[in-house]
Formats: C-alpha cells, sequence, structure tokens
C-alpha cells in the first residue's frame, strides 16, 4: 500500500510511520516522496525517470 507520494512506501508502527519496499527500512523522510528520493538517494519508483530527464536537458 503506498503512503505520501511514493509507491514503494507504507504505513508502518516502526520508525517514524514509513517502511520503504525498497531499502527494507524505514523511509528517508518523514513524509515519503518518490521524486525527491530519486534526486537525492538515485532509489525509488521515479529513478528512473529523473535520469532519463536529466540527459535529455544537455542535449
Amino acid at each position: 500500500m503506498a503512503a505520501g507520494r511514493c509507491k514503494a512506501a507504507y504505513r508502518t508502527d516502526e520508525w517514524h510511520g514509513y517502511g520503504c519496499s525498497i531499502t527494507e527500512g524505514a523511509c528517508m523522510f518523514l513524509i515519503p516522496d518518490s521524486k525527491a528520493c530519486a534526486e537525492r538517494y538515485g532509489e525509488g519508483p521515479d529513478a528512473g525517470e529523473t535520469d532519463e530527464s536529466e540527459e535529455s536537458d544537455g542535449q
């Protein structure tokens, strides 16, 4: 079940309330955000989209 703005996040009673199905630990953000995760850590559902947009901007 997605939580916040991330498909990989899920609600849990551990950590600060959100877990991550990719890292299998706590979400790195207090409010899950897949675009911010892709920009900062290169992970998450939007990671591939960020790489493609950066390449097209340079051309």
